[in-house]
């Protein structure tokens, strides 16, 4: 079921736009390390280094973009109200702060600060859920994208719990974290936080921007209950460093929701009333590609050294976790960025002139020429380094590290670019705000 959109609960556009804009600079960051990224980073998934790249597309561009966008969705299409807006201020502010001191303290191995990065990390997590929750719990809307943010905001608090105590575990010497463990907290926040957000919002976001008014998802409730219930298990059983073919059953099952989703979201564009795809229509499709190349390699990755390239299974880890952060979840935040923005840069500063004079439509505020370069440069980067990763090529790597950062720059270009002044397409007065364009 979809959320009645309520424009009129938009927040102030100086509250989400900090996270829009700060995003792309987390993708810059993580393409600038993985291009000085050494020989070690074939050797295992937890060196150091690939870690702190992890970190800053994770945490640093797409939680980054996430959070800014779920403020927006949760006031103006979920319906609640924030807890504080002046909060929402402060945390951005913390969680760039934070998110830089923790990618750097990792970098570098430094234990003995990495408990501290972690704690204003899960900090930042604290304040933005308090906020979230509020809308969630102050809304009137039984939908899916309340749904799926609620059970995404559960796991995020898993996932920094985790987080945090592990950098603890480093500092005090607790107890091994084994590559298991370490699933099992990747997956409660790539699977549990940003998987689950995305679930939720794309039931929303996908027929509204593309005017889809007949078809309706088979399963969205299902899909988010199962993928959620499956998260679970898998974090469970990882977390115990199973043999094979139990890491094999237990990502299938991790994978029935998003293929279950992927149908559902083919099956919506397919009905779609407005025939053009634009930004957003184009990168989930873009994005449901990558979904599928993610599930794949993910499966290979579960089964490792068996079906590894040259029988290094850290190859199926890195292009899994490429494909999944950088395919599936960027590009479609990437799109979906295209969209808010300008939105709510019309909505504040075009919409009180509507009936007064000709005003630019959304369509008129963002580049569709750079949001295009945006999305292309981004799934150019991704499959190269999916492919460089499972050659076991460095030198692939250094280059894609290098297009990722450009494809980081292009963005920030895109969301900049929204600010400037713009003129109306049309010949006379809006009268209506077109968010589809």
């Amino acid at each position: 079921m979809s959320a009645r959109v309520a424009p009129a609960n938009s927040p102030p556009l100086g509250l989400v736009s900090p996270f829009l804009l700060a995003a792309p600079f987390g993708l810059v960051a993580a393409g600038a390390l993985l291009a000085a990224a050494g020989s070690d980073t074939f050797a295992a998934i937890n060196v150091p280094h690939t870690v702190a790249i992890t970190h800053a597309l994770v945490l640093g561009w797409v939680t980054t973009l996430m959070m800014g966008a779920l403020y927006q969705l949760g006031a103006a299409v979920i319906g609640g109200r924030l807890l504080s807006e002046r909060l929402a201020r402060f945390q951005v502010v913390l969680h760039i702060g934070a998110v830089a001191l923790f990618t750097w303290s990792v970098a570098g191995w430094r234990t003995g600060l990495m408990p501290a990065a972690g704690g204003l990390v899960v900090l930042s997590f604290a304040l933005f859920a308090a906020n979230v929750a509020h809308a969630l719990l102050t809304s009137a809307n039984h939908s899916l994208p309340r749904l799926g943010a609620g059970l995404a905001l559960s796991w995020l608090g898993i996932a920094g719990g985790i987080g945090l105590t592990f950098a603890l575990a480093l500092n005090q010497a607790w107890f091994p974290i084994t590559q298991g463990r370490l699933a099992a907290h990747a997956h409660a926040g790539l699977a549990g936080w940003l998987a689950m957000t995305l679930l939720g919002v794309s039931y929303q976001l996908v027929p509204m921007f593309n005017v889809i008014t007949k078809a309706k998802p088979f399963h969205g409730g299902a899909v988010l209950a199962g993928t959620c219930a499956a998260i679970a298990l898998f974090a469970i059983v990882m977390a115990f460093d199973p043999p094979w073919p139990v890491r094999l059953a237990a990502a299938m099952l991790l994978a029935a929701g998003p293929t279950a989703w992927a149908v559902d979201i083919v099956r919506l564009l397919r009905s779609r009333s407005k025939r053009r795809l634009d930004i957003q229509g184009r990168a989930t499709i873009v994005s449901t590609a990558f979904l599928g190349a993610t599930i794949v390699v993910g499966l290979l990755a579960a089964i490792g050294e068996p079906v590894a390239p040259a029988g290094e299974p850290t190859r199926l880890l890195l292009a899994y976790g490429i494909l999944g952060i950088g395919g599936w979840m960027g590009c479609a935040m990437v799109g979906n960025s295209f969209k808010i923005l300008p939105f709510l840069l019309w909505y504040h500063r075009y919409r009180p002139r509507v009936g007064t004079a000709p005003v630019p439509v959304v369509g008129d505020i963002y580049s569709e020429a750079v949001a295009t370069a945006s999305l292309a440069s981004l799934a150019g980067a991704v499959a190269w380094l999916a492919v460089s990763a499972l050659a076991g090529s460095l030198t692939g790597l250094h280059a894609g590290g290098m297009l990722l950062a450009g494809s980081g720059l292009i963005h920030f270009a895109g969301m900049a670019h929204t600010f400037l002044p713009k003129t109306s397409s049309r010949d006379v007065p809006s009268r209506v705000p077109v968010v589809h364009s």
